[in-house]
């Protein structure tokens, strides 16, 4: 079996936002669970949530509930004999031991187990998404604590920022790691069961979970397929990231790398599958339509032989998008970008930049920009879709192209990740240590509501976030500490908490 590998400030979201099937939810003994509150998040020491409504079996209870990846947590947390914990009316895991009863608070009261595992759907992909993406744009962007930090001193903030950032970079590794994972899992033609939601006889109780080697991620093509599909969600930006996600799993890079080289089939196959290719009628301008009518053909050529599925233009979002973001001038650019990404040994040559002594940090970013760099066709360097009139075609013959920013933000999301997983699996000191000093030498991104609030409340003049680590650094206290008021498990937060 394999589970989620996902951090626990994941498996808050997914408590809090329900991203999982609650539908014949049950205990691990086999009571059924209705959700009718799932209680307020606690900011202060204590279980993850308050007051929550949930009824087991033919019976209402109020109280707390407790998170933990694994249910052995209880006991190593030293909750069964902490009297904070003795109001946990649930104790909520990913994973537990089928043979293990179920735990108790201090006052020796049985807690119900519930193991959420057989219950995630794909929503659960939502949580990581909400986590990596959002920006908080349109939200209330104000911090507790505004008010009352202007004496914590830019030394504590720096470093209180520089440990979030590692703490953002694991929870993006934990991602691919689980991708990876079931990469590897399809590769085997594994079936995963559901978890055993009860307690019973041994010899009924599937196999415990699946352990990986390293040689289980030895084949080059799952790095890719994992490279691919980072990619291509980063390209989606905020706002597309699911549907070109979707897209890199429908249409799987193997099947494009036997077109490497030939950018037009490569793009056909993208638009097709992506269901962007329009209508005769919808393109207005004639050398827009002799380029879709050259596209349709190569797409269906390739149609027959394609059995994945096939996203439609609702899909996609183009309403409040610079027309350089739009979906189709980003898939213009995978499509320019595959045959040095995706060639032969490009992964290796990948590897190489970050195992390379000789390179110093700069020449490393430099590298990877060079990767990330193209000449578009002379469709793409004007037009931002295909069906925009001949008078409104971009006369800057950039349009499909990749700014400095986004290629930053390529490799502060994806390459550097995946480097560090690779590094871990593999055991390459000098490949882990190269990327994650990349974080520390890379400019910060654009700013965004979140980034911009912890600059003008928290940091203010003391410091500014310059840099791509201080910057993922504010982004993750932002969205799991301030946001959800988790100031008790923050050094800022303890101190002006305490002088307040």
């Amino acid at each position: 079996m394999s589970f989620p590998a996902m951090p626990e400030v994941v498996l808050r979201t997914i408590w809090q936002q329900q991203n999982f099937s609650t539908q014949d939810l049950k205990t691990a003994d086999g009571r059924p669970v209705t959700i009718l509150f799932p209680g307020t998040p606690n900011t202060d020491g204590g279980p993850d949530f308050r007051n929550a409504k949930i009824s087991i079996g033919s019976i209402t209870f109020l109280g707390d509930v407790e998170l933990h990846i694994g249910a052995e947590e209880w006991r190593t947390h030293r909750h069964d004999t902490d009297p904070h914990y003795n109001k946990v009316i649930l104790h909520v895991v990913i994973t537990a031991d089928p043979l293990s009863p179920p735990e108790r608070t201090a006052s020796r009261r049985p807690i119900p187990l519930l193991v959420l595992h057989p219950f995630l759907d794909a929503r659960f992909q939502d949580a990581w998404m909400h986590a990596l993406h959002d920006d908080g744009a349109g939200k209330s962007a104000a911090l507790a604590c505004s008010d009352i930090n202007d004496e914590i001193p830019a030394s504590v903030i720096t470093r209180w920022l520089e440990r979030l950032s590692l703490e953002r970079l694991e929870l993006k590794i934990c991602r691919f790691e689980e991708r990876l994972k079931q990469l590897v899992d399809e590769a085997r033609h594994v079936v995963h069961e559901p978890y055993p939601r009860y307690y019973g006889n041994p010899a009924e109780i599937p196999l415990p979970k699946h352990t990986y080697t390293k040689r289980d991620f030895a084949s080059r093509g799952h790095w890719e397929q994992l490279l691919y599909e980072g990619i291509m969600e980063a390209l989606g930006y905020s706002k597309n990231a699911r549907p070109f996600l979707e897209l890199s799993r429908s249409l799987r890079l193997h099947s494009l790398q036997e077109h490497l080289h030939e950018t037009t089939h490569v793009m056909a196959m993208l638009f097709g599958v992506a269901g962007l290719l329009p209508l005769s009628r919808e393109v207005h301008s004639a050398d827009s339509r002799t380029y879709v009518l050259m596209l349709k053909k190569k797409w269906k050529a390739a149609r027959p032989a394609f059995k994945g599925r096939i996203l439609n233009s609702g899909d996609w979002l183009f309403f409040r998008l610079r027309p350089s973001n739009f979906p189709t001038t980003r898939l213009a650019t995978m499509a320019f970008l595959f045959p040095k990404l995706f060639g032969r040994d490009a992964f290796r040559s990948l590897v190489g930049i970050f195992k390379d002594r000789s390179l110093t940090s700069q020449d490393r970013v430099r590298r990877l920009h060079e990767l990330f760099t193209f000449e578009a066709d002379e469709f793409w360097q004007s037009h931002y879709h295909f069906t925009a009139p001949a008078d409104r075609v971009s006369r800057k013959r950039t349009a499909s192209l990749l700014g400095n920013t986004r290629i930053n933000d390529i490799v502060v999301n994806v390459v550097i990740p995946i480097m560090v997983l690779y590094a871990r699996i593999f055991k390459d000191v000098v490949v882990g240590k190269s990327a994650r000093l990349i974080l520390t030498i890379l400019p910060a991104s654009q700013e965004n509501a979140l980034t911009s609030a912890i600059q003008n409340q928290l940091s203010k003049e003391k410091l500014s976030l310059k840099s791509a680590s201080l910057q993922q650094g504010a982004i993750q206290l932002f969205r799991f500490y301030c946001s959800p008021l988790r100031c008790s498990e923050c050094p800022i937060g303890r101190r002006t908490m305490s002088v307040s």
